[in-house]
C-alpha cells in the first residue's frame, strides 16, 4: 500500500536537511562523493564504498544529534518535512553503522582497492541496482498514516534485507578479496545477507527510542506514546500533539476558532428535553471508533463491501490521526473519512477541531450543508468563518497571519453537498486537491478532512495517493464501554424510577442498530421510557420498528394535543402520524434515494389528501414538517440534512437508518392490503359490488418494492395467507384487464404502460409474500397457452422495472416451467429460500407436449429452417438487457463458428430427452480432461455428438454450418484419441457414419 509519504529518496532527504555548519559539510561530502562514484568516467575519479559509508554514519550521528537544531523555530509543516527527511537519513546511517559492524567481525574493515577494483565498482555503479542507484534513488519506508509502526518496522526490515544482500553481492566478488577461499566468501555474503538487516533494524530502533523524548513525532509514528485503553473524545490524539507543540500563542481569530470549537466539547451530544436522563456530553460519549483504511485513485469502489475486505479493522485512531497530521502527505491531497448515517462522522470533526492545539494547527471546520454548493473552497471556508466568529475574514489573510501553524480544514458532509441540490460534484474531491496545491506553491500547505456517507462515496472521484477512511461499527466491546458509561451516567434514575440498567445482551438482539453510535443512543433512550427493550420477550427488527416508531408516534401527539384526549381519539391521531411517516418512506422510496426534499414531502401529502398535524399551515408543508423535527430531536428517526444553492437553504430528510423507511413501506403497503381484504368482504356481503383498492394503486405504480432490499422480506413477515385470494384477483385483473387510476399523487413521472405493470409486479410479490404460488394458469384462466401469456407480461415488467431491480426481484423466486395438462404449457413462481435455474427444456420450449413423439429420424430440424436468428439479435440489440447481452456474448463464438443451425437443430438421445447439437459440442468441449478423470464420461459424450451429427441430415443452405461442426468433432476426438482406447474410438468412428 503506498502514498505519497512514502516517496521519499536519500537524495531528497539529505538535501531537505541543509544549510550551514556541520550537517551540511557532511551532506555535501556525502553527495558529492556518491555521485561521482554514480557519474565518474574513470577510476581516478572513483570514491570507494567506504569513503561513502563513512560520510554516512557521520551525517546519521550528525542528525541524531542535532535533530532539535535542525527543528527549531520552524513551523508545524516545515517541522514536519525535516523531521520526515531526518528520519530517512538515520535508516540509511543505521544500514551503514550495521555494515560497518558486520565488515570488522569478517576482518574487512578497510581492504585495499586495486584499480581492478576500482574499474569493476564503477562499473556497477552505472549498472541499474547498482548500491549508489539504490542508496540514491529507492525509495525509504517513511511514516504514514496507513502505516502502524509495527508494519513501519516490519517494512524496514524487508528494506535492509534486499540491501543487504545486494551489498554481499557488490563486496564478496572484488578482487582485494581473492585470497579469501570459498569458504570465508560464503561467510562474509551470509554475514551481510542474513545478520546486517536484524543489526540494522536494532540500530535504528535504537536510535529512535532515544530521540523521541526529543522529538516526539518519532514516538507517534512508532506508536511509542502513552495510548489509553479505552479511549474517548479522542483524548490521545491531543495528548500526542500536545507533547510535540510549540506552545506560539494563537493570533485573534485562531484563537476565537480555538474557544469556538473548545466549547463544543462539553455540550450534551443530543439536544432536546431527555426528561430526568442524563444525556452525556460529545467528549464524554464520544467512544474512539474502529476504521478501516485503503489508498485513493483508480479501482476505488468505497460503497462495495468487499472492496474493503483488503484492509484489516484497526482500533488506533489517535495514532493514526497524529500521524497523518505530522507527515507530509497531510498537505497533498485529502483524506476522505467515510460513515454510514449515525456513525459518528460529524461529531469526529467537532472534536478533532477541539482537539487539535491551536499553538500549532489553525482549524477551520466546515460544515457543508451551511454554505453555498456552488461555491469554490475558498469561499466555502469563508463563509464557515463568518458563521463561527461572527466576522468576515478573508482566507489568505487568516492563512498568512497563522505563522507557524498548520491549517487544517475539515470539509464535513460531502454526501449533504450532493443529496440535497442534486449538483454533480464527483470532481469535488479533485477540487479540494487543486485547493492543496495551490495554497503549498503559495507558501500556506494545508492538510483538508473531507467527510461523506458510505452509500454515496462513489459518487466522487477520490485523487491517488489520497487515503479513505470508513469508520467502522462498534464491536460488542465498544458497546459494553458505551453501555457502562450510560448507566453509570444514570445511575441516579435508575434508582429513582426503579427502571433497569440496559444490558449488552438485550441491544445486541438488533446489532444493525446497537453498533452505530447515534442508533445505539436511540435504543438507550427507548428503553430507558419503560425498559421497552427489556420486558419483551420475543420480537423481531420489524416487531421493534413498530414499537420505536408508535411511541414516537405517542410522543408527537402527546406533545401537540396534550395528554386529555380521548383514548379513541389518541389512537386515531397516533395511526395518523403513523401514516404521515409513511408518506415521507414512499417520497424517498419511489424517487430512488435515501432522502426527499420538503417540497416533494409537502406534494406526496398533499396528493394522498393528507394535511399537517397540529401546526397551522403558513408555508405549505414546510413549517409542519419542522414542528415534527421538534419530536424526532429525541429519537432522531429522521435526520434533517441542508445545502445552501442560490441562496437559497434547500433541506432534505433521511432517516437515520434506511431500513426504517423501508419498514415504514412495508407497513403501509400491508394495511392498505388488509383494508382492502375487509372492504371486499364487507361489500360481499352488504352490497355486492367489488372492492375499492384506490389506495394500493396509488403506492404500488411507481416503483417495484424490491428497489429495497428489505421490502419484501419485511412483508413476508406481516403479510398472511388470508390475504392471497384477493391479492391474486387483484393480479388477475391487473395482467388481464389493467387499468389505471389517475390521481393527484404522483411522486415521480410515470408512463402508463409501465405504471401498469409495475403495478401488476408488486402484486405479483404480495401474492407471493402471502405464501404459496402462483401459475400462469390460474392468472390466465382460460388461454391455450397460459405461460405464453405470463411470458408477455414478464416483457411488460422488464420493460417496467429497471434491470438490476428486476433481478434483486427474482433472486428469491423459483420460476418452474410444466403443463397444465398436455396441451397447455404453465409456469410457476414460488418464493424459496435457496432459488436454483433449471436446465431448458426444449420439448416446453418449442412446444412439444408431454405426449408428443418424434419421427422415425430422432432430429427435430424444421425449425433451423426458419429460425430468424438476425431479427432475434437485433431485438435484442435495442432491447440491450444486460443479461442479454452477457449470454450473448459467451454464444457469440458458436454462431461465428458453427453457425445459427447447430444452435436450432434439436436431437432425442433418449426417449423424452432433446439436445441442441451446438449444446451437445460445447458439451463435449468442456469435458474433464485431467489425470484421473472420467473417460467413460468423455468416452459417452464423444457417442452423442457422433450420433447427434449422424442424423442432422441438413439441407443444403446449412451444409456448410455442419461441415464446421463435423471439423470441431473430428479434431477433438483426435485430440481424445491419445486418451482413448482404440476400441471406443473405432466405434465412435462407426457412430458418427
Amino acid at each position: 500500500m503506498g502514498t505519497v509519504a512514502q516517496g521519499l529518496t536519500y537524495t531528497d532527504a539529505v538535501k531537505l536537511l541543509g544549510g550551514s555548519g556541520p550537517l551540511m559539510k557532511a551532506a555535501d561530502n556525502l553527495l558529492g562523493g556518491v555521485l561521482a562514484v554514480a557519474t565518474a568516467g574513470g577510476s581516478e575519479a572513483a570514491v570507494s564504498l567506504f569513503d561513502a559509508k563513512t560520510e554516512a554514519i557521520r551525517l546519521g550521528h550528525l542528525v541524531a544529534e542535532k535533530i532539535t537544531d535542525v527543528v527549531r523555530d520552524q513551523g508545524r509543516y516545515n517541522r514536519t518535512r525535516r523531521l520526515h527527511a531526518a528520519h530517512g537519513v538515520l535508516v540509511v546511517s543505521s544500514f551503514f553503522v550495521s555494515l560497518d559492524d558486520c565488515l570488522q567481525t569478517a576482518g574487512l574493515a578497510n581492504p585495499d582497492f586495486t584499480r581492478d577494483d576500482q574499474l569493476r565498482f564503477l562499473a556497477a555503479a552505472r549498472a541499474d541496482g547498482s548500491w549508489p542507484a539504490r542508496l540514491l534513488d529507492a525509495g525509504i519506508p517513511a511514516p504514514g498514516p496507513d502505516r502502524t509502526g509495527d508494519r513501519l518496522l516490519a517494512d524496514l526490515a524487508v528494506w535492509y534485507a534486499d540491501r543487504g544482500r545486494h551489498m554481499a553481492g557488490h563486496l564478496t566478488g572484488l578482487a582485494a578479496w581473492d585470497t579469501a577461499d570459498d569458504r570465508a566468501r560464503r561467510a562474509v555474503a551470509a554475514l551481510l545477507a542474513e545478520r546486517l538487516p536484524q543489526l540494522a533494524a536494532d540500530h535504528y530502533e535504537d536510535t529512535v527510542r532515544r530521540l523521541v523524548q526529543d522529538v516526539p513525532e518519532f514516538g507517534i509514528w512508532l506508536a511509542r506514546f502513552e495510548s489509553r485503553a479505552v479511549s474517548r473524545g479522542l483524548e490521545g490524539l491531543e495528548t500526542a500533539l500536545l507533547k510535540a507543540t510549540s506552545h506560539r500563542d494563537p493570533a485573534r481569530h485562531r484563537a476565537a476558532l480555538a474557544r469556538i470549537y473548545r466549547a463544543e466539547l462539553g455540550e450534551p451530544i443530543l439536544g432536546g428535553d431527555a426528561d430526568d436522563l442524563t444525556v452525556p456530553s460529545l467528549a464524554a460519549a464520544y467512544l474512539d471508533p474502529r476504521f478501516r483504511v485503503m489508498p485513493g485513485g483508480p479501482g476505488l469502489r468505497p460503497a462495495d463491501e468487499d472492496w474493503w475486505n483488503g484492509a484489516d479493522a484497526r482500533t488506533d485512531f489517535d495514532t493514526f490521526l497524529a500521524t497523518y497530521l505530522t507527515t507530509p502527505q497531510a498537505a497533498v491531497v485529502p483524506l476522505v473519512l467515510l460513515g454510514q448515517p449515525g456513525g459518528g462522522k460529524s461529531s469526529l470533526t467537532r472534536i478533532l477541531a477541539a482537539r487539535l492545539p491551536a499553538a500549532d494547527y489553525l482549524v477551520v471546520r466546515v460544515a457543508l450543508r451551511e454554505v453555498r454548493a456552488e461555491a469554490s473552497i475558498q469561499d466555502q471556508i469563508e463563509q464557515a468563518l463568518r458563521g463561527a466568529i461572527g466576522e468576515t475574514v478573508a482566507w489568505a489573510e487568516l492563512a498568512g497571519s497563522a505563522d507557524a501553524a498548520m491549517p487544517v480544514i475539515l470539509l464535513d458532509g460531502l454526501d449533504e453537498l450532493l443529496q440535497a441540490t442534486g449538483v454533480h460534484q464527483s470532481d469535488y474531491l479533485e477540487r479540494v486537491a487543486a485547493f492543496q496545491q495551490r495554497e503549498a506553491r503559495l507558501g500556506r500547505p494545508a492538510a483538508v478532512i473531507v467527510t461523506s456517507r458510505v452509500a454515496v462515496a462513489d459518487r466522487a472521484r477520490v485523487p491517488a495517493g489520497g487515503l479513505v477512511v470508513r469508520l467502522e461499527p462498534f464491536d460488542e466491546p465498544q458497546v459494553d464501554r458505551w453501555l457502562e458509561f450510560w448507566n453509570t451516567a444514570n445511575a441516579r434514575y435508575w434508582a429513582g424510577t426503579g427502571r433497569r440498567p440496559l444490558t449488552r445482551e438485550v441491544v445486541l438482539r438488533f446489532p444493525d442498530l446497537a453498533t452505530q453510535p447515534l442508533l445505539l443512543l436511540m435504543l438507550a433512550l427507548y428503553d430507558a421510557g419503560a425498559n421497552g427493550l427489556q420486558d419483551a420477550e420475543d420480537f423481531g427488527t420489524g416487531e421493534l420498528y413498530e414499537r420505536l416508531l408508535h411511541d414516537f408516534a405517542e410522543r408527537e401527539v402527546r406533545r401537540v394535543h396534550g395528554t386529555h384526549l380521548p383514548e379513541h381519539e389518541r389512537r386515531a391521531q397516533v395511526d395518523e402520524e403513523l401514516l404521515r411517516l409513511s408518506v415521507v418512506a414512499f417520497a424517498m422510496f419511489h424517487r430512488l434515494r435515501l432522502w426527499a426534499t420538503t417540497a416533494e414531502l409537502d406534494a406526496d401529502l398533499t396528493g394522498l389528501g393528507l394535511r399537517p398535524s397540529g401546526v397551522p399551515r403558513t408555508e405549505g408543508f414546510q413549517r409542519a414538517f419542522s414542528a415534527g423535527e421538534e419530536m424526532v430531536g429525541r429519537f432522531f428517526f429522521i435526520q434533517r440534512t441542508q445545502a445552501v444553492q442560490d441562496d437559497q437553504t434547500r433541506q432534505t430528510y433521511e432517516f437515520l437508518h434506511a431500513t426504517f423507511g423501508e419498514y415504514l413501506v412495508a407497513r403501509l403497503v400491508v394495511q392498505a392490503v388488509r383494508e382492502g381484504v375487509a372492504l371486499s368482504r364487507a361489500r360481499t356481503v352488504r352490497l355486492g359490488a367489488t372492492e375499492d383498492d384506490t389506495l394500493l394503486q396509488s403506492l404500488l405504480g411507481f416503483t417495484p418494492l424490491c428497489a429495497r432490499s428489505t421490502v419484501v422480506p419485511f412483508l413476508r413477515r406481516m403479510l398472511t395467507p388470508d390475504s392471497r385470494d384477493w391479492l391474486l384477483e387483484k393480479l388477475r385483473v391487473a395482467v388481464t384487464r389493467p387499468t389505471h387510476t389517475q390521481g393527484t399523487y404522483q411522486p415521480v413521472d410515470k408512463r402508463i404502460d409501465h405504471w401498469m405493470a409495475t403495478y401488476s409486479f408488486n402484486l405479483m410479490l404480495l401474492t407471493l409474500a402471502c405464501g404459496g404460488q402462483v401459475r400462469a394458469s390460474d392468472l390466465y384462466l382460460h388461454a391455450r397457452d397460459p405461460a405464453s401469456w405470463l411470458r408477455d407480461t414478464a416483457l411488460q415488467w422488464r420493460a417496467a422495472v429497471p434491470g438490476g431491480m428486476l433481478l434483486d426481484g427474482f433472486v428469491p423466486i423459483h420460476v418452474t416451467r410444466t403443463w397444465a395438462g398436455d396441451e397447455r404449457r404453465d409456469l410457476i413462481l414460488e418464493f424459496t429460500d435457496e432459488p436454483t435455474a433449471a436446465a431448458v427444456d426444449p420439448r416446453w420450449s418449442n412446444q412439444f407436449g408431454p405426449s408428443w413423439k418424434f419421427s422415425g429420424t430422432g432430429v427435430a430440424d424444421s425449425f433451423s429452417t426458419d429460425f430468424p436468428l438476425v431479427p432475434a439479435l437485433a431485438m435484442m440489440d435495442l432491447s440491450g438487457a444486460f443479461s442479454d447481452d452477457v449470454l450473448r456474448h459467451a454464444a457469440d463464438p458458436i454462431l461465428s463458428g458453427w453457425g445459427w443451425p447447430a444452435m436450432a437443430t434439436f436431437v432425442e438421445h433418449e426417449p423424452g430427452e432433446l439436445e441442441s447439437v451446438a449444446a451437445t459440442l460445447v458439451r463435449l468441449l468442456l469435458m474433464d480432461r485431467s489425470e484421473g478423470a472420467d473417460l467413460e464420461a468423455l468416452v459417452v459424450a464423444h457417442r452423442r455428438a457422433a450420433h447427434a451429427l449422424r442424423v442432422w441430415n441438413a439441407d443444403v443452405g446449412v451444409l456448410a454450418a455442419r461441415a464446421r461442426c463435423h471439423l470441431i468433432f473430428r479434431q477433438t476426438l483426435e485430440a481424445d484419441s491419445v486418451r482413448l482406447p482404440a476400441v471406443e474410438v473405432e466405434g465412435i468412428l462407426r457412430a458418427l457414419g
